[in-house]
């Protein structure tokens, strides 16, 4: 059965309010990596997490440390930080546990909130979303 573009339209607008998101969301990836992992790959893994939820890349950021380091110490997620604050990326995709497993995650969860924005994490199988 062929769809008109009434349909895809509705059907994409209950697909976006099933899932909780806006259309055509705009995030920046960001990546801890520790010392030996490709990060080319998850990288990679972060990208496909993104397109198959139809969002929209407008930047990347990686920190190359252990995801230990606080995130004020992390040279490179105040790049990440700043597509949130500037209102270029309404979310920030990132590897599982690379945000949320420092002292800071209550805090990091209330700015986004703050901001109206999300955070959506790939876990290491590639088979969750927060």
């Amino acid at each position: 059965m062929k769809r008109t573009p009434g349909d895809t339209l509705r059907r994409g607008n209950l697909a976006d309010a099933a899932g909780g998101f806006p259309a055509r969301a705009t995030v920046v990836l960001y990546a801890c990596v520790p010392p030996g992992l490709n990060q080319d790959r998850v990288l990679a893994r972060l990208r496909e997490h993104a397109e198959a939820r139809d969002w929209v890349v407008v930047g990347e950021a990686l920190d190359l440390t252990s995801t230990e380091t606080p995130l004020e110490h992390r040279p490179n997620w105040a790049d990440a930080w700043a597509y949130i604050m500037t209102g270029q990326a309404t979310g920030i995709v990132t590897t599982f546990r690379a945000c949320t497993q420092t002292s800071s995650s209550q805090a990091l969860m209330k700015r986004l909130h703050e901001q109206h924005a999300f955070l959506s994490e790939e876990s290491p199988t590639g088979a969750g979303t927060r």
